[in-house]
């Protein structure tokens, strides 16, 4: 694989970042249409707005194989390369059910104000995952291992101070289920596994790929009488549904990279085109499987938004990388690569400055459109000048 950085990559997670930022605050504007709001459960469709969150599940995957690539050329060592691994994967977790008991917090019996409770999580995070410089005078690695114990110390006092549940029956922090960052995670661990144990080949992954949709499509399929172990499965299937978009990810980059990135990309181009129209076709045929419902995470759900991710990435790398047009997509370069720091921008805004901040006019309607993508700017903007002050967040 090509150690140049490949610009569309970035691009497009870039690209992600900004659109999970202005759904999440358009989600909270009202008398805009319909298409410009994730479809309610039990509705058999989708809209842009549900592709966002598989988009970066798909970018996720994109970026594994050149990661993976960039810590073997390095001479990582396996054990410290699974180390790795899982613990970014457990700062995923971590994160996401905090940011989920956030928002199901008893704000009246919490012990303090939920307002500094989440400030104070935010803070955390990025004093725990900024990336230090690792070269320095000895007092400052000290001082960067200090705010790091300072972090984890935060955290652990948030987890004493909190409360949820109704009055009598309060309960502290719990996972009711993983948030998004969460999600992420566990698609990462097992798309990692099932990347390495295919060793790194397209057609081994891609057995592996067509593997794990028939037995999501078996779990879904409402069967009876299952043993206990395939029942516990079919409970994690919506896990499973998620990787099969980051698996598709690393495909789409094991067909990018195939002979070099910059070799033959019309070929390129065109089979990753290939692989989103068998992408579309598997998702139309297996819509029968519960229809297509992202609250559901349902495969075809799954399948459509991938196909979508492999028609979207191929424009944006004929248009950045080989054309070099890329002058229209510099204000998203800074969240492609601190894409964390910017999807806690928002809620550490909301959290300090309240959700009662913009009066009922700037949330409703075209104005509350406006605000929204007036806000999701400003929060690139400040991603920008926070990367720029050496504030890099990496888990």
């Amino acid at each position: 694989m090509s150690t140049q950085r490949i610009l569309s990559v970035d691009i497009f997670r870039g690209l992600t970042i900004f659109m999970m930022v202005l759904v999440n605050e358009l989600a909270g504007i009202s008398n805009i249409p319909l298409w410009m709001k994730h479809v309610p459960a039990g509705v058999d469709g989708m809209t842009f707005v549900d592709v966002v969150f598989p988009a970066f599940l798909f970018i996720v995957g994109m970026a594994i194989p050149f990661a993976v690539e960039n810590r073997e050329t390095k001479g990582q060592e396996r054990a410290a390369f699974w180390q790795h691994v899982l613990i970014r994967t457990l700062g995923l977790l971590v994160l996401g059910v905090y940011m989920v008991n956030a928002e199901e917090m008893n704000r009246e019996a919490n012990p303090i104000p939920y307002g500094w409770w989440a400030a104070s999580l935010y803070i955390a995070a990025i004093l725990i995952w900024n990336r230090y410089p690792k070269n320095g005078e000895e007092w400052k690695q000290k001082l960067f291992t200090g705010l790091r114990i300072v972090g984890i110390i935060i955290l652990a006092a948030l987890y004493f101070l909190y409360r949820k549940g109704e009055s009598g029956q309060l309960t502290g922090m719990t996972p009711s289920w993983w948030g998004i960052l969460g999600l992420i995670g566990w698609a990462y661990l097992l798309s990692m596994i099932f990347y390495m144990a295919s060793r790194k080949k397209i057609g081994a992954l891609l057995g592996v790929f067509a593997g794990l949709l028939a037995l999501i499509l078996v779990l879904r399929s409402g069967l009876s009488g299952l043993p206990v172990v395939v029942q516990w499965l079919k409970g994690q299937s919506g896990h499973l549904v998620h990787t099969l978009i980051t698996l598709s990810g690393i495909i789409c980059s094991l067909l990018l990279a195939r002979g070099g990135v910059w070799d033959r990309p019309t070929v390129k181009i065109r089979n990753i085109l290939l692989f989103g129209v068998v992408l579309g076709v598997a998702g139309y045929l297996s819509r029968p499987f519960g229809g297509i419902s992202k609250i559901a995470a349902t495969p075809s759900w799954a399948l459509f938004s991938a196909a979508s991710c492999c028609l979207i990435f191929p424009a944006i790398y004929w248009l950045a990388d080989l054309k070099g047009k890329k002058g229209w997509a510099i204000f998203l370069k800074p969240a492609g690569e601190n894409p964390l720091l910017a999807y806690i921008l928002p809620p550490l805004f909301y959290a300090i400055a309240g959700y009662g901040i913009f009066p009922d006019v700037l949330s409703q309607g075209g104005i509350g459109m406006l605000r929204a993508l007036a806000f999701t700017l400003a929060i690139m903007w400040l991603t920008s000048w926070l990367t720029k002050k050496g504030i890099r967040l990496h888990l």
